[in-house]
């Protein structure tokens, strides 16, 4: 009579025998989402740890150093928060061995830079700014999206003069993204000086806030045809573009480095919402792997893709082939491969990296940059230009 055990472990072997190839002995290349995933700022966080996964899905197993890997997504919710972020790059980097990630945040990255540089670790900073966080003392630290100076001289002059404004205001959040970008939008004002075009008046806000009214009548006294809010999210545009109208005020708003959600909007603000001028919103799609993310999304997770989703997802893909074809996980080895590469098949259209001769160093993302205004609760196209930044 046959052992039961025996058997039993005769038909687990060839169980295992009869599986594809890559399926076991393969390891796991960590990639940390070090967002937020709570708070008023979570749909940027879950946007970045859904393009990651979208990614991994896409990846596969892949070798490197004759090792089969699988990406393996890893979240850390930050809620925004520079303290918290901290704490998530340390846990990540020194318990978790997690040497990639994309983190989200202007205003978070000065008190993570310093471990950024002390580790190696590359970042792909979902963040504006500024040289603040791209320049040479940070190699490692990879911007994926527009950065302010790039989206303010993309589109600062541009707009104001599509829309015939004169007199231009500034209500950005109170850290070192409102304060960099306050700057980058005077100096591109500075340049329609000659034609009448003015900067009348800069306000900031502690993130997180609700009540917008007193600096909103200290700005809306200076008359302006436009406010840009910087790089505020969906809740808090949403909550100024209200408060403005009650206060009287009939002009555009341009949010500038967010990543806005209509309906959002919409449900907040109601009519209130309109003329809102968002950059990196594309609202017809510009590739057909744009279309079919955001159908994989919707079916996936049973609602709209968030906006930070497409990026995310490009820059993963770009690592994994760079990574492959470097044959090595070293960071440093791989950004200087990173750096001199391009990416043909990025959602966007067509990518590569500059800044250089801003920043000192390539590492600002080079693609298009959309702008779309809101209309009747839908993003409307407004313009595209090129994003080319030196």
């Amino acid at each position: 009579m046959r052992h039961p055990t025996l058997a039993l472990v005769v038909l687990v072997a060839l169980a295992v025998v009869g599986l594809p190839d890559g399926v076991h002995a393969q390891k796991s290349f960590k990639v940390g989402a070090i967002v937020p995933v709570s708070g008023p700022a979570a749909a940027f966080g879950l946007g970045v740890q859904r393009g990651l996964e979208l990614a991994a899905e896409d990846v596969g197993v892949f070798t490197v150093a004759g090792e089969k890997y699988k990406l393996e997504v890893v979240t850390y919710d930050t809620v925004y928060a520079p303290d918290k972020t901290v704490a998530a790059i340390n846990r990540a980097v020194y318990n978790d061995n997690v040497k990639y990630g994309v983190i989200i945040g202007a205003g978070v990255h000065p008190p993570i830079l310093p471990i950024i540089r002390e580790t190696g670790f590359l970042d792909f900073a979902f963040a504006a700014a500024g040289r603040q966080i791209t320049n040479p003392d940070n190699p490692t630290a990879f911007r994926i999206m527009a950065s302010s100076d790039q989206l303010y001289q993309t589109y600062a002059v541009a707009i104001a003069e599509k829309l015939g404004g004169k007199r231009i205001a500034f209500l950005g959040p109170n850290d070192e993204l409102g304060k960099n970008d306050a700057k980058a939008i005077k100096a591109e004002v500075e340049k329609l000086k000659a034609k009448g075009v003015s900067f009348v008046g800069d306000e900031y806000y502690e993130r997180g806030a609700r009540d917008f009214g007193p600096a909103l009548l200290r700005l809306i006294a200076q008359k302006p045809d436009i406010i840009d809010t910087d790089g505020s999210p969906t809740g808090s545009i949403a909550l100024i573009a209200k408060q403005a109208r009650e206060l009287g005020y009939n002009g555009y708003f341009v949010n500038s480095t967010a990543v806005l959600e209509a309906k959002a909007i919409s449900d907040i603000a109601g009519k209130a919402g309109e003329n809102i001028i968002a950059l990196r919103i594309w609202a017809n799609p510009p590739t057909k792997l744009y279309t079919e993310l955001a159908e994989r999304h919707q079916k996936k997770y049973g609602e709209a893709a968030p906006g930070t989703l497409w990026e995310t997802y490009g820059a993963a893909r770009w690592l994994v082939d760079t990574i492959v074809k470097a044959d090595t996980f070293d960071t440093k080895k791989v950004a200087d491969a990173l750096a001199g590469s391009t990416y043909a098949a990025h959602p966007f259209g067509a990518a590569s990296w500059g800044g250089e001769k801003a920043y000192g160093i390539k590492r600002q993302i080079i693609m298009p940059i959309p702008a779309a205004i809101l209309k009747n609760g839908k993003w409307e196209p407004f313009d595209v230009r090129s994003g080319k930044f030196e």
